[in-house]
Formats: C-alpha cells, sequence, structure tokens
C-alpha cells in the first residue's frame, strides 16, 4: 500500500490546529490565529519523523511532551507557571476527549473488522482513515460550534444562579415561597411613592390571590383602564397600576399588590422588607423554570439584614 506522507501530515496538522483553537476557547484566551498554526505545525512534524530512522524517539513519552510543551509555549506564550499548566492541561483534556470520541466514531461506523481494514486499505490509498478526515473536515467543527454553544448557555445559566434568590412573601394570612432572579435591569417602581416593584407570574399566586384579581389584571391588561371590583372585596386598598414600558413596546399599565412583607435569602444573607409591590405578569420569565420572579435591587438595598447564613 502507498502511504502518501503529505496527506497524513496535513490531517495531523489540522486536527492539532482544531485542538488548539478549541484550547484557546474554553480558557477564553485571546490566541493569534499565526501563533496557532506555528504550534499545529510544529506539532505535525512528529508524524513526518515517524517515518525516519528517529522512529523509536519520537515515540518516546519524553519526546512527545516536550513537543505538546513547545505547541503551548508557541501558541499561548508564557506569562506565568500557573497559566502555561493551566493551558496544557486544558489541552491535553481536550485532546484524550476528542480522540476517544474519534476512537468510537470509528468503531460505531464500522460493520466488520475485515471490512473495515479492507476498506481503509482499498479506499484510502494510503490517504489515512476516511473517519479520521471526515471528522477534521466536519465533526471537529461542528464539535467546537456545540461546544461554544454550550459554554456560553452553561456561563449564561451560571450567572443566573449566582442571581437567585429566595423570597417569602406574606400577603394577608398567606405564605408562599418563590424562586427570584435579583435584577439590576429592573427598575420598575411606583411613580408616586417611588416603591420598587418585583414581577411575578401571576399562575405562582394561584394559590392566594382570588380570581377577581386575575380578572383585574386581564381588564387592565386589555382596556389600559381601571377595573371594577365588587364592593366587599378587601383587595382594592392593596391595589396599584403600574405604568411601564417594555423595550420595543409602548407605556402599558400593570396591576400590582402591597404585600405585607417578604423575607429574601440571597449570597448567604437573609433579608426583610416591606417597602415593595408585587407586580403581576402572564408571561413565563424563564423557559427554563429557574425563577418565577424578578426582585428589584432596591428589595435588597432597603432591606433589613436579619441573619448571616454560612
Amino acid at each position: 500500500m502507498t502511504v502518501y506522507l503529505d496527506a497524513i501530515w496535513l490531517l495531523n496538522f489540522g486536527f492539532d490546529f482544531l485542538l488548539l483553537k478549541m484550547t484557546a476557547f474554553i480558557l477564553k484566551r485571546q490566541v493569534a490565529t499565526w501563533r496557532m498554526v506555528i504550534g499545529a505545525f510544529l506539532g505535525s512534524i512528529i508524524v513526518v519523523l515517524m517515518f525516519t530512522p528517529l522512529q523509536n524517539i519520537v515515540t518516546h513519552v519524553a519526546v512527545k511532551l516536550m513537543f505538546s510543551v513547545c505547541m503551548i509555549l508557541i501558541s499561548f506564550g508564557f506569562h506565568r507557571l500557573r497559566t502555561f499548566m493551566e493551558n496544557l492541561l486544558v489541552f491535553y483534556i481536550t485532546t484524550f476527549a476528542v480522540g476517544g470520541g474519534m476512537f468510537a466514531t470509528h468503531y460505531f461506523l464500522r460493520v466488520d473488522h475485515q471490512f473495515a481494514n479492507d476498506t481503509i486499505q482499498t479506499l484510502t490509498t494510503g490517504l489515512g482513515d476516511p473517519v479520521s478526515w471526515l471528522f477534521v473536515i466536519v465533526g471537529f467543527p461542528l464539535l467546537l460550534h456545540l461546544t461554544k454553544k454550550q459554554f456560553n448557555t452553561v456561563e449564561t445559566r451560571k450567572y443566573r444562579y449566582d442571581q437567585l434568590a429566595t423570597i417569602t412573601i406574606n400577603l394577608e394570612k398567606d405564605v408562599i415561597v418563590l424562586s427570584g432572579l435579583v435584577d439590576s435591569g429592573n427598575q420598575l417602581q411606583d411613580p408616586i411613592t417611588k416603591t420598587p416593584v418585583m414581577i411575578v407570574e401571576v399562575e405562582r399566586l394561584r394559590e392566594i390571590i382570588p380570581e377577581e384579581i386575575v380578572h383585574a389584571m386581564r381588564s387592565i391588561e386589555n382596556t389600559q383602564g381601571w377595573p371594577t371590583f365588587s364592593d366587599d372585596t378587601k383587595w382594592v386598598e392593596r391595589i396599584r397600576i403600574i405604568p411601564y414600558r417594555a423595550v420595543g413596546k409602548e407605556t402599558t399599565l400593570m396591576l400590582a399588590l402591597k404585600p405585607d412583607k417578604a423575607i429574601i435569602l440571597h449570597d448567604n444573607k437573609q433579608y426583610e422588607t416591606t417597602k415593595f409591590l408585587i407586580g403581576l405578569t402572564k408571561t413565563e420569565l424563564s423557559s427554563e423554570g429557574d425563577y418565577a420572579c424578578i426582585l428589584h435591587p432596591k428589595m435588597l438595598q432597603s432591606g433589613t439584614v436579619t441573619e448571616h447564613v454560612s
């Protein structure tokens, strides 16, 4: 069988470059492309040397480690030992993970051992395993794209989890516990009293508010006017109408309720506040169900710290 060394080298060069690219992304390193090209070129030289009398030397573990160290130094430079070790470790983890994926893909796609060997020998004509080429050309870029997307999603959710709080609301004689997001972007407040407004999914309050309030909320959204209530309702004194404007929408009205108090557990501290309103919305605030309300930051700023939770 004829072995086309230039094709095998090109395959490994592309593989090394993509490994360095993924390492830079995972660690969020700003690396010039030309540095990674040179690093990948150096790493791919070991394949060429394996077809020379130096084969026994370049296949030694210490020599392979030396090549990896040089690839990292060329691609990322050296700033301090900790950063260098982090770059090298993530590079190896990425290499093992992707290599394992290729190994699994190869054995998943082949039907029979002898058939696979015959196919590789007759179809590649010394150009390398077609599964490897397919992985580098199609699979690896796709994996890089999915990895970026997944990392961004995880980081966004991590940020949200750092801003989550547990809030216990007292309204009349009822108590309800909700998971809320402390959002600095929520600046909604009563224009007259400047009372901060937290936004709550109305469905989460169905247990403690009457159906009359839900109808009133819908009436305000539809007519943009003050709703009507029965004469004997006790909720009128708790109701506020808050004007607000969402991004890309005109100013509209929101029905809000004045609760008795709230206890907020956030960042290992327990806050107690009475100066806030509950704005009702029928919109689902979190598609993942991480939280059911959005807290106003002033609820923490004006709240009293009652306990430090370790």
